[in-house]
């Protein structure tokens, strides 16, 4: 018996390994493919040739961009143009707007009949700090390899939507659907990202009623990789892309993104060496069997108003409707509790050991969410510079990860053995009710999330069940495999959910990452238990605190050998924020570090903390100009009309009312609305505006009295700055020059 189940062990290691495997990106395909082949060679090109420096809104590298993609386009045959408008950031924010002029790329290739459009959408700007060959680079380059390859007719639409300023604040696309005709009517939208620079490509995210394009997906596209756990525990994170515009239009649609290799996300690194073209082929291949499906179909019939359960498998994407949800979490939690009756029935089972034994088992879970909290945290005690790393996940995180799960291990080894009182059967029994009744309860507030617990919960208990109930029957040792093989199929769906999820979720980062993955990977274990039972008999010996004891110091030696591996190099540089500001006022100038708060100082110079401040040389950096066109008072209100001019091309400049004295405090908020260019902001204290086309105009409502006003301009260019100096091996995110004037009005 231990032999057999501790080879059913390995075959759920070799499950989730198998699961782990189908998720991976293909194989790229070479640039001699045929035409209607998508070809992650041929699109590589177009990353190299968008993604050669840092393209930020408003620079003359994006202007070059865009001139590029537009010239593909049209040479593709596509019907081209450039659609310009003010966009908005589309999201409430009592700081600064963000806002800007913005410079949409759409191409279209009309339809024979159509019965709405298809929308293939990515955005071509960048950070200030990144070339930007993942993000978005390569949902840029997609685009033309599937405008090239795409069939000539179709019955739809198909509009290449390139949008511009979403790493401003999701401004193009704010644009587009405030003010293009093409976004009216029935549009399906698919929008690609990226938060790294590898892994698969995921669908993480659809619009409310997407449950026919998510079978439509899983039919249709080569490589579908999707769960809608994470869609559901996106809403509860900060986390938007284009999409989140394209969603609020009312479009249908699907977002999907790769987020391995995240410590390139938004640095000098995300540069075309770094992408990984198996990821490129399979954001492609499935972009492009989308799009030519949806081209020739009624897309009125996909918005059916029903949401859809869905995960993938080995070899597959499970769907079902939502509406199964709860009821499939009811199951479960019943057939756990028949579970407990008929081992209570057989005498292995008190009913209070199992309450313990379930009340008792959310501690491991919540212990290794611990973990995962602390584990970034722990590694920059002993390398400071893990601190500044963008999305808190080191270069090299391979050898941590192992580590973190291993420590779960250990964690859920100590909490078995610690509580051997209450019986094998009751630690075994508990954590598969408890798993059951968290499923319920995310079934009831978590809409879309609770098949990861639910199935694996529901199946490891008909498992244990179908086991016991073959155990009787038995009759020789042959007859005696069944038992283990219903018991190790009832642990299946822990395996590929549960373990699956774990995994895929650390290129998260060890930060939001590894809080996921350790839970995740802590309640696999503890359902693995009634199978480990078996495996293990020496779980259940005196000397069994050595196996959590060697767990402890395997992970100890992974995160030894992580630290040896994962040291800063050139290629692998330490990562800074340095930024440059100079008062025009009183030529007084500083250079801001990330680091202990500047206080006053730091507020002054940058509008707020988090700045560490020294003192620096002061340049012909000029602020925009500041003219009063109307003045206004009328009862408790005064309406300022100002006009602010760029002192040369810069690609920002902005406007934020002060604190009407020196010291330090909270800005004066305006008596209504602030208006900028013809458009009516958020509630704010300002706005910082982007590729401004001149002069701007603005209206402010404020109360009587004088208003302290500041005005900025900033550019991205500071290495020839005097004073700019990195440390070696180091780069710098936050690179920015701003030039401020203050104005008493």
């Amino acid at each position: 018996m231990p032999r057999t189940a501790l080879a059913g062990l390995i075959a759920l290691a070799g499950l989730l390994a198998l699961t782990l495997f189908d998720l991976s990106p293909p194989s790229p395909v070479s640039a001699s493919a045929p035409p209607g082949v998508f070809s992650a060679e041929r699109a590589y090109e177009h990353v190299e040739a968008v993604a050669g420096a840092p393209h930020p809104t408003g620079s003359a590298e994006h202007t070059r961009v865009r001139e590029y993609l537009v010239a593909e386009l049209r040479a593709l045959g596509l019907d081209v143009r450039v659609q310009e408008g003010v966009g908005v950031f589309p999201l409430d924010r009592a700081v600064s707007i963000p806002m800007g002029t913005m410079r949409n790329i759409v191409a279209v290739r009309p339809g024979t009949d159509p019965t709405g459009r298809v929308v293939l959408a990515a955005h071509y700007d960048s950070v200030p700090a990144s070339p930007g060959a993942a993000d978005d680079g390569a949902g840029v380059a997609t685009i033309l390899e599937v405008a090239r390859a795409l069939p000539q007719d179709s019955r739809n639409d198909v509009v290449f939507l390139i949008t511009d300023g979403e790493e401003q604040g999701l401004l193009g696309a704010e644009a587009f659907v405030r003010e293009d005709p093409l976004a009216e009517g029935t549009v399906v939208v698919l929008n690609n990202e990226a938060r790294g620079v590898r892994g698969s490509v995921q669908t993480f995210r659809a619009a409310p009623g997407a449950a026919p394009l998510i079978s439509l997906y899983g039919a249709t596209a080569p490589h579908p990789s999707a769960d809608s756990s994470f869609a559901a525990l996106l809403t509860l994170m900060p986390n938007n892309t284009d999409f989140h515009v394209f969603d609020q239009a009312g479009w249908l649609g699907l977002d999907s993104a790769f987020i391995g290799g995240g410590a390139y996300y938004h640095t000098p690194l995300d540069d075309p060496a770094h992408l990984d073209l198996g990821t490129l082929q399979q954001m492609g291949d499935n972009a492009l069997a989308l799009v030519r499906t949806l081209a020739d179909t009624d897309l009125p019939a996909l918005r059916s108003g029903e949401e859809a359960v869905y995960f993938n498998v080995p070899g597959l994407l499970v769907r079902y409707p939502l509406a199964l949800e709860l009821p499939l979490a009811v199951a479960a939690v019943l057939l756990a509790g028949v579970l407990v009756l008929v081992l209570r029935r057989r005498g292995e089972v008190t009913l209070p050991r199992v309450a313990a034994a379930t009340g008792l088992a959310l501690v491991p879970v919540l212990l290794a969410g611990s973990l995962g909290y602390a584990a970034m945290p722990l590694l920059t005690v002993f390398r400071p510079d893990y601190a500044d790393l963008f999305t808190g996940d080191p270069y090299r995180p391979g050898l941590y990860q192992a580590a973190l799960l291993v420590a779960t291990l250990a964690v859920v080894l100590t909490w078995r053995i610690a509580l051997r009182r209450l019986g094998p059967a009751a630690l075994a029994a508990g954590p598969v009710l408890l798993t059951a009744v968290l499923g319920l309860g995310s079934a009831a507030t978590l809409p879309g999330g609770a098949h990861s617990l639910t199935l694996p919960a529901l199946f490891a208990a008909l498992g244990w069940l179908v086991c016991l109930r073959l155990g009787k029957q038995a009759a020789d040792r042959r007859a005696s495999l069944w038992p283990v093989i219903a018991l190790t199929a009832g642990m299946a769906p822990a395996a590929v959910l549960l373990g699956g999820a774990a995994v895929v979720s650390l290129d998260l980062g060890l930060g939001i990452g590894g809080m996921i993955a350790a839970p995740h990977f802590a309640l696999m274990l503890l359902l693995l238990l009634p199978l480990a039972e078996r495996a293990l008999p020496a779980l259940s010996r005196p000397r069994a605190i050595l196996l959590p004891a060697g767990a402890v110091a395997v992970s100890a030696a992974l995160v030894a050998a992580g630290l040896a591996v994962d040291r800063f190099d050139a290629a692998h540089p330490r990562q800074a924020r340095v930024a440059y500001a100079l008062d025009t006022t009183t030529g007084q100038a500083v250079w801001g570090t990330t680091g202990e708060s500047g206080g006053e100082e730091a507020r002054h110079f940058f509008g707020g903390g988090g700045w560490a401040v020294t003192p620096a040389q002061a340049t012909s950096l000029s602020a925009p100009e500041l003219e009063v066109v109307k003045d206004e008072t009328t009862g408790d209100r005064r309406t300022l009309t100002l006009r602010l001019t760029p002192s040369g091309t810069t690609p920002v400049v902005g406007l934020r009312l002060e604190p009407p004295g020196p010291a330090a405090g909270p800005p004066v908020p305006p008596a209504g609305p602030i208006t900028v260019a013809g458009r009516e902001l958020p509630p704010g204290d300002g706005f910082t505006y982007h590729a401004p086309p001149g002069p701007l105009e603005v209206t402010l409502l404020l109360r009587p009295g004088p208003a302290r006003i500041r005005v900025f301009e900033r550019t991205y260019d500071v290495s020839s700055l005097p004073g700019y100096e990195l440390p070696p091996d180091t780069v710098n995110l936050s690179p920015s020059a701003t030039a401020f004037r203050l104005h008493t009005l």
